[in-house]
């Protein structure tokens, strides 16, 4: 020990140089520190400068410390020694074989805590008999075993963090794997769960273990001392000199310790470790440390599944929102079949989809829509009704209660029918009723799961789809129907509102005609009169020429409005409605008509034309058109081409000529009363019959192009789909 007033020398063997722990040791702490980074350099510098103290690297290399010490002890070199990071242990757990250690300390360390050790040690003797080397013995163990407690708790503090703050569960059983070798100082460790579908014991995690051992492992619960620790609930300790043990392990292992891995009261798997290369056994102490790792290694397996789980409820009920937003945004009852199949489909990775509604008029289930997992429509199911009764959609439909069926051959509500018509082959179904108010609208289902098989979860998934459907699916509906029902009431009351016109201009047409006739009957008569009495006049040729001109003008245009008057008595008169043959009124219209030589008549009329619902004064309609035709068409050589065909619920005839077209000015004034371009024309034919179809319901269009010739298309609507009272 040095004297009071020396200052102590200390020689730290270290491979790395702190330069900063050696200066805080000089100026704090008065200390003189000389510094050497291998054992040969150490050993020169021992034999011609003693330090009053060394501090040793245990885990030195270049000699390892142990050897160091071994030649400080052969070289009589009785130094006090302080080791760093080894708590009297070599690297291979064997004791250091040097008398004078008088301390250790555990990296990572303060300079404080290296001073106050080295000034301990310097005021301690050395050891000089066996009994101080025995209590330094067993303080060492003591310390070594707090150290181990320390470390234990530590490892499972960290453990403890990593479950409840990693969602990684690969991860969090691999450190547990790792820290069940580290605590227990085994070989090797494993995690082996059971397996849900099989039962069988499947390796989950592992430390140490060879890629033989790991290799598709499988072992079963009755065959295993694994098994056993699963069937008790109770761990085992096992090794080959446990003379008081009599069962079999059966093991390449010296020695094993297996816990259970328990959710609640449930074994789900075991934490194992083992030592195959050490010929050590295991304690209740490692058993106890595997039950804690078994507790934290149940909590991150829980976790994790339940994490999983609400990963792939989130992740469903967004996809299950965005179909009902899908559906929800549109009112075409059309359309939301569409949408509804594809996607929900894609959802549940279901190979085929279809949605059927209950007829109204005969109960039965008639299919919508149907897709097949790659987005294709199949059109063979679309509007197929099942037979009253048959298959497990129509069963649904009636009870209103969901069906799940993973082997539909098994279920006696199967039928083949649909498989038949699609050659489709369904082995999987899920079917959920469409439901609003009690009302069943109809069925979703889903066929053969890619992956696995239907369970509840798809079911309780597929009904919150099938109820947003529902709601949209009722709502299309109604619009539907409130909107035929408009469009009904609004062609009503246009038919009406036509039939009034109709009505209030038959009226004024045979006022104005009985007015005219009355006021203007006599004029002719008078003008003739006039005329015979002016024959007696004298007068120059010139004057009794323009009287003459004049006379006759007047005679010519009362004549003329006498005409226009009983047209519009004529075109004007009552004539009863009913169910009439188009094709029959067009031939009578073209046998009335005066066809000039140049000009040629076709006419293609469809057969088997449903009736219209009109008057006979459609055959005037007719012979209007063909009349302006031939004034269109001149002298020139004409052709005019009468076609009578079925659109839809409507009956056309078109009537096309030849001649010379309109130009886009004169087609907006057309049907204009009194607008004419003949000479000879009154300008009310045109005007009279868009009057006369408007009134029946019906419309007249108009298509021409300059040089390009002209047709008029006629439209009336069928008499089962018309709509006037």
């Amino acid at each position: 020990m040095p004297s009071a007033n020396k200052t102590p020398r200390i020689l730290i063997i270290n491979s790395t140089d702190d330069a900063s722990l050696r200066q805080s040791l000089e100026n704090q702490y008065g200390l003189k520190v000389s510094h050497q980074t291998n054992g040969q350099a150490a050993l020169a510098a021992l034999q011609t400068t003693r330090p009053d103290l060394v501090v040793l690297d245990a885990g030195l290399v270049d000699p390892p410390a142990s050897l160091l010490l071994a030649e400080l002890t052969a070289q009589n070199l009785a130094l006090p020694v302080v080791l760093m990071g080894a708590n009297g242990k070599t690297a291979n757990g064997h004791d250091f074989d040097y008398n004078n250690i008088i301390g250790w300390i555990n990296q990572p360390f303060s300079p404080a805590d290296l001073a106050s050790l080295i000034r301990s040690a310097l005021e301690a003797p050395l050891p000089t008999n066996d009994l101080v080397l025995a209590k330094r013995t067993e303080l060492i163990d003591a310390n070594q075993q707090l150290m181990r407690r320390v470390d234990e708790l530590e490892t499972l503090f960290e453990i403890g963090k990593s479950v409840t703050s990693l969602l990684d569960v690969e991860a969090v059983l691999s450190l547990l794997v790792k820290s069940a070798v580290r605590l227990t100082d085994a070989d090797e460790s494993y995690l082996l769960l059971v397996g849900k579908d099989s039962g069988d014991l499947y390796l989950r995690a592992q430390a140490n273990l060879g890629e033989a051992e790991t290799s598709d492992f499988h072992i079963k619960v009755n065959d295993s001392i694994s098994g056993q620790v699963i069937q008790t609930g109770e761990p085992i300790i096992l090794s080959r000199n446990s003379n008081s043990l009599k069962v079999k392990t059966g093991l390449t292992v010296y020695s094993l310790v297996n816990v259970p891995v328990k959710v609640g009261r449930n074994v789900i798997g075991v934490l194992g470790a083992d030592n195959r290369y050490q010929q050590r056994a295991f304690t209740c102490d490692d058993q106890k440390l595997l039950s804690a790792l078994a507790d934290w290694a149940a909590i991150a397996i829980q976790n994790a599944e339940l994490y999983a789980t609400t990963q792939d409820y989130n992740r469903d009920l967004k996809l299950i929102n965005h179909v009902s937003r899908a559906v929800s945004s549109t009112l075409d009852v059309e359309q939301i079949p569409k949408l509804l199949i594809r996607r929900t489909a894609e959802i549940f990775e279901a190979e085929c989809g279809s949605l059927a509604l209950v007829s109204e008029e005969t109960g039965r289930v008639v299919f919508q829509a149907a897709y097949d997992d790659k987005g294709n429509e199949i059109e063979s199911l679309k509007n197929f009704a099942m037979p009253p009764g048959e298959g497990i959609v129509s069963m649904v439909a009636q009870t209103g209660i969901p069906h799940l069926v993973n082997n539909v051959r098994a279920d006696p509500g199967w039928s083949p029918v649909a498989d038949q018509l699609t050659g489709f082959t369904t082995k999987k179904l899920i079917a959920v009723p469409l439901i609003v108010k009690g009302e069943i609208l109809g069925v979703i289902e889903l066929l053969n799961k890619k992956e696995g098989s239907f369970g509840q979860r798809d079911v309780e998934l597929l009904s919150l789809v099938a109820s947003s459907a529902a709601i949209a699916l009722k709502n299309a509906q109604q619009y539907t129907a409130l909107k035929q029902a408009n469009e009904a009431l609004h062609e009503a009351q246009e038919q009406r509102l036509a039939a009034d016109r109709w009505a209030v201009l038959g009226k004024a047409a045979a006022n104005l005609a009985h007015r005219i006739n009355n006021t203007t009957a006599l004029v002719p008569v008078a003008t003739q009169h006039l005329a015979e009495l002016l024959q007696q006049v004298e007068m120059s040729p010139e004057l009794r020429a323009e009287v003459n001109a004049k006379l006759t003008r007047i005679q010519r245009n009362t004549l003329s409005t006498v005409d226009l008057a009983m047209a519009l008595l004529q075109r004007f008169r009552y004539r009863p409605t009913e169910a009439q043959d188009v094709n029959e009124l067009v031939k009578r219209a073209v046998a009335s008509l005066e066809i000039p030589g140049n000009i040629k008549i076709e006419c293609h009329l469809e057969s088997n034309l449903p009736a219209v619902d009109t008057s006979e004064l459609l055959i005037d309609v007719l012979i209007e058109l063909a009349t302006n035709a031939f004034r269109a068409i001149g002298e020139r050589d004409g052709l005019l081409r009468v076609v009578s065909f079925q659109d839809g619920s409507c009956v056309s005839v078109q009537i096309t000529d030849n001649g010379p077209g309109i130009s886009a000015e004169k087609l907006n004034q057309i049907f204009d009363m009194f607008y004419t371009t003949s000479p000879q024309g009154l300008g009310f034919g045109l005007w009279w019959v868009k009057a006369f179809l408007e009134q029946q319901g019906g419309e007249i269009t108009v298509k021409s192009l300059p040089d390009q010739g002209t047709t008029f298309t006629v439209v009336l609507p069928c008499k089962s789909s018309s709509l006037r009272s």
